[in-house]
């Protein structure tokens, strides 16, 4: 009976294995934040120098990173690669490279030999089918994109229709118009590099038949229905249509791949195969198509919780509860639009009340939250606020797309199960800071003020405008985790790491050491006026010295002229300042009306 009691208080910890990650870039979602969750559920994790992976500012190196791989593939347990990373340098670099096709599959020969030389060592790849945007983003397509992108998409979407049907008349005219406004050499370019990324991807999936790859996942960047994307996905799905689901899986995503594998390899470990069930509100449920997924909902779940290895169950009790909040149609808009203002449904409080039930009978619960595209619904996260729920889910995700948030929501409510009580509740405020505060709610304020600054119409107190977005994206988030969450705002660090609002880092520390931004922003402003004013000041000062230097203290008309000038600027610009401050202080109140009161 010691010999049982000892072994029974054995923690997750002393299962602890070693994983050696690659990150499709370093991007949070890819990198700190995928590590973050496997290192909090005790595994130790193994990642290339950051400087050799792809960033906002430098394309990474594939051949530094396959160095990297074969001098510490020895001390893991299990690898989790990016092929993007391995053949192209990264996710953008695969979408920008003139790379021959010698070249790719040279480097995809290095990934291939680590199964030779690493029998032990199970390996779980993924990689991308190339994206297909209604329009490009500055420096992650191709320059042309910027121009040519809207009219390359359509193109590809009339390509699309045409591979399962006639196009109409009209289709055809648009077809031939297109042809017409994009250079031929952008449309060369375009679909060669496309074909190559797509004959890589068809070695993957061989690579996967035959063994080389643990578990091998497609992920469709960015995939909207009729696009080139969702086309090639069809093709690549039907040449892996032979190989089991257990080892090969093709769905939309790709940010969340990383976590998803890693959760796939502590699931072998532990010869653990979680059962999953899901439940929906009322409205588009399973049959939703959310933006950039190019299929239903419950097909995409499906095929992440087959991915970690579990399945679906709706008779038995479940490991885990997937609460996935659809909207009430079956398509998503985004969450920056004003209908995501916090208004309590009936459907939505059911549906709080099924996940409230299911924590109270010992279930634990991750919310998928996809009612709205690239950020939380406001409404469920109120009520959750509201019910004091937020720390008694076992995951929470409501980011990007709705794929990413299916892959992170089943991957950390997974890993959450090994994860003590300060990690768990810190991967909590991450999310509800990232996806909620930010993504839903101070990102589209921060657009407005980029907007503004540039215009001339807001000041700036930081010396770009990126650092200045920066500082009151650091001083809201912070806010929003003192007013919101209970949490010390110093605790919470925010930076943009990409120099782009699309994405941003909170990093939620152990210790109270990050400076308060809005005390850091006040004393700005505070020494700013105090400077406009001593300016002011000196100029008064300085026609007073001239009266009393004149005689009979008549000075010069032109001299008092120029003295008078100088006060009245020296005043305007103090006077400017603090409406300035004004203006500023009224579009901070403007932006907290946008949540509910706190408290309430």
């Amino acid at each position: 009976m010691l010999v049982v009691s000892a072994l029974t208080c054995i923690g997750p910890s002393a299962l602890a294995k070693t994983i050696l990650y690659v990150p499709q870039d370093n991007r949070p979602v890819d990198f700190a934040y995928t590590v973050g969750t496997a290192q909090d559920a005790g595994y130790t994790v193994i990642t290339p120098p950051e400087k050799i992976l792809s960033g906002a500012q430098f394309q990474g190196s594939p051949d530094k990173l396959a160095e990297w791989v074969a001098n510490n593939a020895g001390q893991a347990d299990a690898m989790v690669l990016s092929v993007d990373s391995l053949v192209y340098g990264g996710l953008v670099d695969s979408r920008k490279h003139n790379l021959s096709m010698d070249t790719l599959v040279q480097r995809l020969k290095r990934v291939e030999e680590l199964h030779q030389k690493y029998k032990n060592i199970p390996i779980y790849a993924f990689s991308t089918v190339m994206r297909s945007p209604w329009a490009g983003g500055k420096g992650v397509e191709p320059d042309y994109y910027l121009t040519f992108g809207t009219d390359m998409y359509q193109l590809a979407s009339l390509q699309a229709k045409m591979d399962t049907e006639r196009l109409n008349p009209q289709e055809r005219d648009n077809w031939f118009a297109i042809m017409r406004r994009v250079p031929m050499e952008y449309l060369q370019d375009w679909y060669n590099r496309r074909h190559k990324n797509m004959m890589i991807n068809y070695r993957l999936i061989q690579d996967a038949k035959n063994g080389t790859f643990k578990y091998f996942s497609l992920g469709h960047d960015d995939n909207s229905v009729n696009t080139q994307s969702s086309l090639e996905s069809k093709y690549l799905e039907m040449s892996g249509a032979e190989i089991p689901k257990t080892v090969f899986g093709s769905f939309p995503g790709a940010d969340q791949l990383g976590l998803l594998l890693i959760t796939r390899a502590s699931n072998d470990f532990n010869n653990y195969h979680p059962k999953v069930t899901i439940i929906y509100p009322l409205g588009g449920g399973e049959k939703t198509v959310p933006s950039y997924d190019g299929q239903a909902v419950g097909k995409t779940i499906a095929a992440h919780v087959e991915a970690i290895g579990g399945t679906i169950t709706n008779t038995e009790r479940p490991d885990l509860l997937l609460a996935v909040n659809t909207p009430l149609t079956t398509s998503t808009s985004e969450s920056g639009n004003f209908e995501n203002f916090p208004i309590m449904l009936q459907s939505t409080q059911e549906f709080l009340t099924q996940i409230e039930k299911a924590v109270n009978d010992g279930i634990p619960v991750s919310i998928v939250d996809m009612a709205f595209s690239n950020g939380s619904d406001n409404t469920l996260v109120y009520g959750l606020y509201r019910d004091k729920m937020l720390y008694r889910l076992a995951a929470y995700n409501g980011w990007n797309t709705a794929s990413n948030s299916v892959g992170y929501g089943i991957s950390q409510g997974v890993l959450s199960k090994y994860m003590t009580a300060d990690a768990h509740a810190n991967m909590l405020t991450t999310q509800y800071l990232d996806n909620w505060a930010y993504q839903a709610n101070v990102r589209d304020y921060i657009y407005r003020m980029q907007q503004k600054i540039e215009a001339g119409t807001v000041k700036k107190y930081y010396p770009t405008v990126m650092t200045e977005l920066q500082s009151r994206t650091k001083e809201q988030i912070q806010r929003y985790a003192a007013t919101y969450l209970g949490v010390n705002p110093k605790t919470v660090n925010v930076t943009l790491p990409w120099n782009r609002l699309f994405e941003v880092y909170v990093d939620v520390r152990p210790t109270a050491d990050v400076s308060l931004e809005s005390d850091v922003r006040q004393k700005i402003k505070n020494k700013e006026l105090k400077r406009l004013a001593a300016q002011v000041e000196e100029a008064q000062k300085n026609f007073d010295e001239a009266k009393k230097k004149a005689k009979d203290g008549n000075i010069d008309p032109d001299t008092a002229q120029q003295l008078q000038n100088a006060i009245q600027a020296a005043t305007d610009q103090y006077n400017a300042e603090q409406q300035a401050q004004d203006l500023s202080r009224k579009e901070e109140m403007a932006q907290q009306n946008r949540t509910w009161a706190p408290g309430k």
